[in-house]
């Protein structure tokens, strides 16, 4: 052989092996990954969300999140996933997977707090779709808090309650163990500082009182895990509040996480840093936590906080449609199931914290 031809070989080889790195690199770059408004997408963890929610064991919502994922039937999340992946069409099996993860986490969240701001644009468009299967969302909310877990859009005037975003982020925290993918879905956790006037109503407040004014009672007294959760942060938020003048050190995390130590691990410096001048709270926050502590809870700006909120159990202005005749076990609804003929909610800011115009009510039972 020519050395022309040898040449030849070589560069033929090169160039086939380019074409495979190149295939492998696109393969890879699809398999995760949620943008930011349609920009560069953030590369995505590869491992699957944690079972149970990430609720560890002995935490006392983890039965609660156990019956939730039993409530859910695999026809369910395939008949909502499927509608998913028709309307946006370019989303991953890795995507679905943590927007899927997330919602579940929120709806936890639903069954202990009175009502909960929906922070995520793309969450919530999972909710959407959900809601289209009347009959199967029902039955999935009474078998989980007792009653429907109601969709309430606000309108442009609304404004959010003061550390609304605090209180979201602290609850978050004491519930589930960190993933990489909340601060991309939620937005950039830890970010509004609590409320001092908050932090004295956790720490001088009669517990009942707290009970009524933000947890769902109504739920608490179906299910005793649920119930039993609520006790358990309001002793916890009692006890950080009380502490909250009290430098927190990385080697003396007694009062930064639960007794689990695994959940609500910046807790005690959160409510510490909230206490001081508002101009030290987002250094604070960043000096103590880990690396892996910030690619989990987001490292941008929380941005504005969604105009949003969520309606009483019995004031009966939830986006439900009472017409009754959206049973998804007869195929799609398609004029709207409890979302009343589509959505109603607007984007704030996206998922950078912005957020959608939307909450929740859980315990409202159902029309």
């Amino acid at each position: 052989m020519s050395i022309f031809g040898v040449f030849f070989i070589i560069i033929l080889a090169f160039i086939v092996l380019k074409l495979f790195q190149s295939r492998g690199t696109q393969q890879q770059s699809r398999a995760g990954g949620f943008s930011a408004g349609g920009g560069r997408r953030n590369v995505m963890p590869m491992r699957k969300p944690p079972e149970y929610l990430g609720v560890p064991e002995g935490h006392p919502a983890r039965s609660a999140a156990e019956r939730l994922e039993a409530a859910l039937s695999e026809d369910f999340e395939a008949r909502v996933k499927d509608r998913v992946m028709k309307r946006t069409p370019s989303m991953r099996e890795g995507e679905w997977q943590w927007q899927w993860f997330e919602l579940k986490r929120y709806f936890l969240m639903c069954g202990v707090l009175r009502n909960v701001p929906m922070y995520s644009v793309r969450v919530d468009e999972v909710w959407h779709e959900m809601l289209m299967f009347t009959r199967e969302y029902e039955q999935f909310c009474k078998q989980f808090c007792g009653g429907t877990i109601h969709h309430a859009p606000h309108g442009a005037d609304a404004k959010p309650a003061p550390g609304e975003r605090a209180w979201f982020d602290w609850i978050y925290g004491e519930l589930f163990l960190p993933v990489p993918v909340s601060g991309q879905l939620w937005g950039a956790f830890y970010r509004t500082p609590l409320p001092h006037e908050l932090m004295d109503e956790l720490e001088t407040s009669d517990t009942n009182d707290l009970r009524s004014k933000r947890f769902n009672e109504k739920a608490a007294t179906q299910f005793n895990d649920l119930s039993a959760t609520i006790d358990y942060l309001i002793d916890r938020g009692g006890k950080l509040a009380s502490a909250k003048e009290q430098p927190i050190y990385k080697d003396n995390r007694v009062m930064d996480s639960s007794d689990m130590m695994t959940t609500g691990v910046l807790s005690g410096m959160f409510f510490y840093s909230s206490f001081g001048p508002i101009d030290n709270f987002h250094n604070q926050m960043d000096e103590n936590q880990t690396e892996e502590q910030r690619n989990a809870n987001g490292d941008g700006s929380s941005g504005t906080a969604p105009i949003c909120s969520n309606y009483d159990d019995d004031r009966g202005s939830s986006d439900y449609n009472d017409g009754g005749n959206n049973d998804a076990g007869n195929g799609d609804s398609g004029n709207g199931g409890f979302d009343g003929g589509g959505s109603n909610c607007s984007s704030g800011g996206g998922d950078s914290g912005g957020g959608s115009s939307c909450g929740s009510s859980c315990g409202g039972g159902s029309s």
